[in-house]
């Protein structure tokens, strides 16, 4: 029987009735759990970064008290380049991995505050590496905040995570019983686009935003017309993953640049 995950990521919530670049985020991520969770009940819930686009304890409270509200299944959220991790500690978002059945979600932090790059550390290592030696888990999906491969929009090339393919190499590895790598996928943010792509041999999956979109193929910050988003993931007992990304059409996107 399949795992059923919910991934959400890119909510950049603000303070309590303020809109970002005239997109009131709060209603947007509500939108998103009220049309997800219409079509399925989750059995987990990942939130892959930049929950907040104000950083403070308040906006993610309300983020989690919002996600409680619609899902009652366990959450596993990352921090992203707009987070600051020890407001996320304090609101007490769940930051562990996530073990269920035969599958195991591992989270790698790859922010660092108040820096838009990549950045993973030899602490964020050795945390995913005790992730992977506490779970008995046949299968692992690492989730992380910044994408390992190059998406469709030049001016975030800078901030996927460099040197990936050694770094999935190391993951395989380090999740490896008995010389057998658990590593079946990696899922990640920060693209504000949908992306399916592999690294290597590996699948690799971003999310889109529950807001705003960025411009396919735009050199500099752009932001389209496309709709709130989400993914679907179904993890299977024999290790494949069946994906889809759905979409909130119903939700409009009116962005103010100046606003």
């Amino acid at each position: 029987m399949s795992i059923c995950v919910l991934q959400i990521s890119d909510c950049h919530l603000v303070g309590e009735g303020a809109r970002l670049i005239g997109v009131d985020t709060q209603a947007s991520l509500q939108a998103v759990l009220t049309q997800a969770l219409s079509e399925a009940t989750p059995d987990a819930v990942i939130a892959t970064g930049d929950i907040a686009h104000d950083p403070v304890r308040e906006v993610y409270e309300r983020f989690h008290a919002t996600l409680q509200v619609f899902a009652r299944g366990p959450l596993m959220c990352l921090p992203g380049n707009h987070d600051r991790l020890g407001a996320m500690q304090a609101a007490g978002l769940p930051l562990q991995a996530l073990n269920l059945g035969d599958w195991s979600i591992v989270p790698l932090d790859s922010h660092e505050d108040d820096r838009p790059r990549a950045m993973i550390t030899l602490t964020d290592r050795v945390a995913v590496a005790a992730a992977f030696a506490e779970t008995d888990a046949a299968h692992c999906l690492v989730a992380t905040h910044h994408p390992v491969v190059e998406v469709n929009c030049p001016w975030l090339y800078a901030d996927r995570s460099h040197n990936a393919q050694e770094l999935i190499e190391w993951l395989a590895e380090c999740s490896a019983v008995n010389g057998a790598s658990r590593l079946r996928s990696m899922v990640f943010g920060h693209a504000h686009q949908a992306v399916a792509n592999k690294c290597g041999a590996l699948p690799v999956y971003g999310a889109p935003s529950t807001c705003f979109q960025f411009m396919p193929d735009s050199q500099k910050f752009a932001v389209d017309t496309t709709s709130p988003g989400y993914r679907w993931l179904w993890l299977e007992d024999d290790g494949g993953i069946h994906t889809q990304v759905r979409r909130v059409d119903s939700f409009p996107i009116n962005v103010r640049l100046d606003h």
